[in-house]
C-alpha cells in the first residue's frame, strides 16, 4: 500500500494500492495501468476511501523562459509548486501571476480547476497545456481555446474519461507590471511593484485562510454559486449586504462564504471537522478526521444554505473513492 497522507492537504490517513513518482515523460512511458490518478500536492482533493489503483505523483520540475515579441513565454513543469514559481518570476521581473500568490498546489493542478484568486484566473495567462495521454501513450498539446477554461473548470476536469497527465504548462506573461486590482481588498490601494502586490495578497490570505501545513484543509471547498438575476435580487431584498457580482448572460455570482456564514455555519465543529473561523468557505480537519466526517459536514452546509436561500452550493474540491474520481452527487 502507498501512503497518501502526505499527498492530500486534508491530512487524511488514506492509502492507494500503489504509487509512482513521475519526474519526466520517460517515466510516463513505463506506466501501464488501467486504473490511475494523478496528484501533485493533493491540495484540491478529498479521498473518501482508500484508492484501489495506482497514484502517479507529478514531480516534473523543468523550467524554461523565452522573451518573444515583448512577451515572456514561460514553460513550467507541472510538478513545480505554483507559489514558488510565482515568487521566482516576480523576482525576475516577469509579471501576471502575482494575484495567485500563495494559492496552494502545483502548476499542473492549476489549469484543471482553472484556479483563481483576487480577480485573476490562471487560464487568463495560459497559452498552452502539454499532456501525456496514458491510454494512447502520445504527447498532445492543448492550445488555450481547446482547454475550455471556465469558472473552476476546464477540458481536463470535464473529460475525466481521458487519462491525461499534464506535463507542462506554458504561460504568456509580461515584462511590464500592470496590477489587476478589481478585487475589493485591493482596489483602494496602490502598488508600485509586483512584489508589493504579492506581499499584500499573501498578507490577506494568511489573515483569512489556514495554512495546510498546520491545519488540514483543501482551500475553498465550495464554488461561488451563479444564480439568476431574479434570485440574486430576491435575496438582496432581504439581505442588503449580499455580495454579488455580474456573471455571463445576465446571471449573478454570489459569495459562497457569505451564504455559509449567514446560514450559521461559520466556525462550527462537527466531530473532528469544522469550518474555519475566519473564512466559512474552508472546511478543516481539526485533528484525526475521517473522510466520511468531511462529506457529512459538507452536505450539512449545503442543506443549511439551501434551506435559507434556496441556492445550491457545488463543491470545488475533487472527490475520489476506491475506484477513482466520483461526482459529488454519487457520494
Amino acid at each position: 500500500m502507498f501512503d497518501l497522507s502526505k499527498f492530500n492537504t486534508f491530512g487524511l490517513q488514506v492509502h492507494a494500492k500503489d504509487g509512482i513518482i513521475i519526474e519526466s515523460e520517460a517515466d510516463l512511458r513505463k506506466v501501464h495501468t488501467d486504473r490511475s490518478i494523478t496528484l501533485g500536492h493533493g491540495s484540491d482533493v478529498l479521498f473518501t476511501d482508500d484508492y484501489n489503483g495506482t497514484v502517479l505523483i507529478n514531480q516534473i520540475k523543468s523550467l524554461s523562459i523565452e522573451l518573444k515579441d515583448g512577451k515572456y513565454i514561460v514553460r513550467a513543469g507541472a510538478g513545480l509548486v505554483l507559489d514558488e514559481l510565482i515568487s521566482y518570476l516576480v523576482n525576475k521581473g516577469i509579471y501576471g501571476l502575482e494575484n495567485l500568490s500563495l494559492v496552494p498546489g502545483t502548476v499542473g493542478a492549476a489549469p484543471i480547476q482553472n484556479v483563481g484568486a483576487y480577480g485573476v484566473e490562471v487560464g487568463d495567462l495560459i497559452s498552452e497545456v502539454v499532456v501525456y495521454d496514458l491510454q494512447r501513450h502520445i504527447t498532445e498539446s492543448f492550445p488555450k481555446l481547446k482547454c475550455d477554461f471556465g469558472y473552476r473548470t476546464s477540458y481536463f476536469k470535464q473529460h475525466k474519461e481521458r487519462k491525461l497527465f499534464i506535463t507542462q504548462v506554458v504561460f504568456e506573461l509580461s515584462s511590464e507590471f500592470s496590477p489587476k486590482l478589481q478585487y475589493k481588498g485591493l482596489a483602494e490601494e496602490e502598488f508600485k511593484t509586483a512584489l508589493d502586490l504579492r506581499n499584500r495578497i499573501i498578507e490577506l490570505r494568511n489573515k483569512k485562510l489556514p495554512d495546510p501545513k498546520l491545519v488540514g484543509n483543501a482551500g475553498s471547498f465550495f464554488k461561488n454559486p451563479v444564480v439568476s438575476f431574479e434570485t440574486a435580487h430576491r435575496i438582496r431584498a432581504q439581505y442588503p449586504d449580499l455580495p454579488m457580482y455580474p456573471a455571463i448572460e445576465g446571471d449573478c455570482k454570489l459569495a459562497a462564504g457569505w451564504l455559509i456564514e449567514k446560514s450559521g455555519c461559520k466556525g462550527i465543529t462537527h466531530g473532528c471537522v469544522g469550518t474555519w473561523e475566519s473564512q466559512a468557505l474552508v472546511i478543516v480537519n481539526r485533528g484525526g478526521a475521517k473522510p466520511h466526517e468531511i462529506v457529512a459536514l459538507a452536505k450539512y452546509i449545503m442543506t443549511e444554505v439551501y434551506n435559507r436561500f434556496e441556492v445550491k452550493l457545488e463543491p470545488e474540491v475533487r472527490t475520489f473513492d476506491a475506484n477513482g474520481e466520483v461526482s459529488w452527487d454519487n457520494l
